[in-house]
């Protein structure tokens, strides 16, 4: 993990290693202070794995998007091993279950900036193909722009508290609410003048105040109900001011990069 600009990208280091989603965006749902989701729901979800020697931990989230690739942000991937580096679906647990896949190419984005934080998209194709059951299936992606002011879900496995570095085992979940580009900025301006605008490839989400995305989360998919209850993601976690403070968290825009996600899928 690694704090810029006393930002916070969503790294982790060293973490131990059926329901539908309307039920639970209108829950009591969070991620610092924690509530479980309801197994299978993120059925999409993805624990990209690190590897050292015999030590394994949960690195970042993703989402699979097809048979052979998972989204998930630039900096979970730049200049990184694939060698010592998996990709786990099918569990909402961190010690136990799932199918594990190995790595064959990471696509990080070529203009990714870890300065300001611009361009915070990634791909990994993993070997072979992912096998589709009721607990792994791929998330469609958002083309249109996201709406504002719209009920989002984030789901991942990033600390349940900061300064007592919780991890949870149990995937996480937390309700969210997008707001515009410009209000993200005004909101973010003061503490980090050199990372806004937010642009065209971001977009911001609010969440109660003591609630939010924190170590480990990087990567994890952002998820809304469209006009016909269909699933679909319009964000990729990228950075926070760490953690769970009163301001908004800011994504990737699956809009902003959908013709780059589509050109390097096929």
């Amino acid at each position: 993990m690694f704090l810029h600009f006393g930002i916070l990208l969503l790294l982790s280091q060293g973490l131990l290693g059926e329901g539908g989603l309307s039920e639970a965006i209108d829950g009591d749902s969070r991620i610092i202070g924690g509530k479980d989701a309801t197994p299978g729901m993120a059925n999409y979800q993805v624990s990209i794995r690190a590897h050292e020697r015999h030590q394994e931990w949960h690195s970042c989230g993703g989402s699979i998007i097809n048979e052979e690739y998972v989204l998930t942000a630039a900096h979970c991937v730049y200049q990184k091993n694939k060698n010592d580096m998996s990709v786990v679906v099918g569990s909402h647990t961190i010690n136990k279950g799932g199918d594990r896949y190995k790595i064959k190419k990471l696509i990080p984005h070529a203009k990714w900036s870890r300065p300001v934080v611009k361009n915070d998209i990634g791909i990994i194709q993993i070997e072979g193909k992912f096998k589709f059951s009721d607990k792994v299936q791929p998330i469609e992606l958002l083309k249109e722009m996201a709406p504002i002011g719209k009920k989002c879900l984030f789901t991942g496995w990033g600390y349940t508290n900061r300064r007592r570095q919780t991890v949870p085992n149990n995937l996480q979940m937390l309700e969210y609410v997008t707001i515009s580009n410009d209000d993200c900025t005004k909101q973010l301006k003061p503490p980090y003048p050199k990372l806004v605008p937010i642009d065209a490839g971001q977009l911001c989400a609010k969440r109660p105040n003591l609630k939010g995305a924190c170590y480990g989360d990087s990567g994890g998919p952002l998820v809304i109900q469209d006009e016909k209850n269909k699933t679909v993601q319009i964000g990729v976690v990228s950075w926070v001011v760490p953690c769970a403070k009163d301001y908004p968290d800011v994504f990737a825009s699956v809009h902003g990069y959908y013709d780059w996600i589509q050109s390097n899928i096929k």
